[in-house]
């Protein structure tokens, strides 16, 4: 197929330069006029490659190509926000790559058998507001009632958010993503691809940790409730366990804040977090119901006060297998054996799958890094994640 590598290339550049922050990276946030911005560029590189683009209820802006046959639609693209000092390729190679894949078969193979479709989903990264996956929310019909500061950012961009519902689609029968691994795996075994077996499910704990607060200077060590020291117990507990676990288990503290936060004071109460995450269901739940337990043994042998609260629990989403298979086949006939992965970060597709079949594939990331500046895959690699995408796109379509 007649893909342009520096086509590719220039579009992310183009992207990344669209909210491009002082000390570096980009942020495109939820309704914001970067983001507003960027979905401008992609709207006129849809009409460009002969797309019908529009624009749904809540901002994702789809690309058409008609089929010639009725029938449930192709779709491959990926989300336009970024966090904050965003890099180049998360979200944005998704979009890119989708476009510049269907328009090679357009080129190529004329109109499709069945419709296919580019789509540059609004919101996947809680970048603006307390909310993740807007956008593939909006479109699996799974958004019930609206924050009324997001309704005002909406209004500012021209959309209705009393029409949300309408953004809901019936009528998509797979959704192929092409991503960066974020992670070191792919690179760490010399290996240029992959396709994704599942999504894994995340576990969202809060743990509060009291003691009693004392005087440092007056308060024997053998007498002290020093809620700090329990809770360091217990975070080497969860690394620990995870650890134990092996791959693909793990387990990450990633906010603890203490009180009364002063350098002569017994600490007195700490409130951690826990982000638990594995592949299948069963192995995320012992996870948790070790940590917990731990936790808990290690609250009594220091007779401390210990409540652990659920933020959050989704359960993880395996690929559809068709489409696993499909992929795996498309890669082949790229000349490349690609590995099957699990992606611990979560997607669109994991939405997604509750509507339609879902499958993604993945390309190294150099150096594991992602939602940082440093964020980089080798060229070659995505041109070849690109040619396997084309060709998994036209045994789906046409």
């Amino acid at each position: 197929m007649g893909i342009d590598p520096a086509l590719l290339e220039h579009r992310l550049d183009e992207l990344y330069a669209i909210g491009a922050e002082p000390d570096g990276g980009a942020y495109r946030p939820l309704y914001g006029p970067a983001w507003a911005t960027a979905v401008e560029r992609v709207e006129r590189w849809l009409k460009d490659a002969g797309l019908k683009p529009r624009r749904d209820a809540v901002g994702n802006l789809w690309g058409r190509a008609e089929g010639t046959d009725k029938g449930k639609s192709i779709v491959t693209g990926s989300h336009i926000d970024t966090v904050r000092h965003g890099g180049r390729l998360d979200g944005a190679l998704g979009i890119v790559a989708g476009l510049t894949a269907v328009e090679a078969l357009l080129k190529d193979k004329g109109k499709p058998r069945r419709p296919l479709e580019v789509v540059a989903i609004c919101e996947e990264e809680g970048s603006r507001f307390a909310t993740t996956f807007w956008g593939s929310r909006a479109i699996t019909g799974a958004i019930d009632s609206v924050d009324g500061e997001i309704a005002a950012a909406m209004r500012e961009r021209g959309l209705d958010p009393t029409k949300i519902a309408s953004a809901a689609r019936e009528d998509i029968d797979t959704f192929v993503e092409l991503h960066i691994e974020q992670g070191a795996v792919l690179e760490s075994s010399g290996t240029p691809l992959a396709v994704v077996s599942a999504i894994v499910g995340t576990a969202h704990l809060e743990l509060c940790v009291t003691g009693r607060p004392d005087h440092a200077g007056t308060t024997p060590m053998d007498l002290r409730l020093d809620a700090l020291a329990g809770a360091a117990a217990m975070v080497h507990a969860v690394e620990s366990i995870a650890k134990s676990l092996g791959r693909p288990a793990v387990a990450t503290v990633g906010k603890l804040s203490v009180e009364p936060d002063q350098i002569n004071v017994v600490p007195g109460t700490v409130v951690f977090t826990v982000d638990l995450r594995h592949p299948d269901l069963a192995g995320r739940r012992a996870l948790e119901e070790r940590i917990r337990s731990l936790c808990g043994t290690i609250s009594e042998e220091r007779r401390l006060g210990l409540a652990i609260r659920s933020l959050q629990d989704k359960p993880p989403v395996a690929m559809h297998p068709d489409v696993r298979a499909l992929l795996a086949r498309a890669a082949k006939e790229c000349g490349v054996q690609a590995t099957e992965l699990v992606s611990g970060a979560g997607h669109d597709a994991q939405i997604l799958a509750a509507r339609c079949k879902v499958g993604m594939l993945f390309v190294p990331s150099v150096g594991g890094r992602s939602h940082c500046p440093e964020e980089h895959t080798d060229p070659s690699h995505l041109e070849l994640g690109v040619r396997v995408l084309v060709r998994a796109l036209e045994l789906l379509a046409y």
